[in-house]
């Protein structure tokens, strides 16, 4: 039986009248992160899919600084499972290692060659994170330099895959404005079909397509 004084007096406004718990009562918990975004930042290298960042640079070596301070200070860069870039500029006098863009990415570079009828310019690249792929487990399927298409085809086997999967292509690509669409599309699709089938049970995944 609850004591005449802890029993509330209705004659008193209801504004003063709170519940009272008591000191065990359970708080709510406050500022907890259970976003999806939060929960994906969490498990970065170990999605399902492959974060990638694919763009266009158009000369690279003049935006260094910036890559660098962007892989440093943005979290959600450092951690891209794949950073894909196409038009780099480069030639096979700038060494990879020039453009790495922290020591924990390896790079995979196709410059543009003899083969698309021009001397400058072009260029696909893969940078990959080690933290969802070890260099050790990447395979060049196709290397493939024409006046229609740049193609850089990868294989990977990372840390972590979906049970359905034993491997990952990637595939970067760059059509020059000036190539025919449907020859670009033919050369790409033959190389497509030529890695699928030589490279055993593997997942084709996600491609970059630049065209400006």
């Amino acid at each position: 039986m609850a004591l005449p004084s802890l029993i509330p007096d209705p004659s008193q406004p209801t504004e003063i009248l709170r519940e009272n718990r008591g000191r065990d009562a359970r708080k709510r918990p406050r500022g907890k992160r259970a976003s999806v975004r939060n929960r994906l930042r969490a498990c970065a290298h170990r999605a399902p899919l492959p974060s990638i960042l694919l763009a266009n640079v158009q000369s690279l070596v003049n935006k260094l600084d910036d890559f660098r301070a962007r892989i440093k200070f943005q979290r959600d860069i450092r951690d891209c499972n794949l950073l894909c870039y196409t038009e780099l500029w480069l030639n096979p006098a700038v060494p990879s290692q020039a453009i790495q863009p922290a020591e924990f990415f390896s790079v995979h570079r196709m410059d543009r060659t003899a083969d698309s009828g021009k001397s400058r310019g072009g260029g696909v690249c893969m940078m990959v994170n080690n933290r969802w792929c070890n260099n050790a487990n990447i395979v060049t399927l196709t290397r493939s330099c024409s006046p229609n298409l740049e193609l850089l085809a990868l294989k990977f086997r990372p840390f972590y895959l979906p049970w359905e999967f034993t491997s990952v292509i990637i595939n970067t690509v760059y059509i020059p404005p000036q190539a025919s669409i449907d020859t670009a599309l033919g050369e790409f699709n033959w190389a497509h079909t030529v890695s699928g089938t030589t490279s055993g049970r593997c997942t084709y995944r996600g491609w970059g397509f630049q065209q400006r």
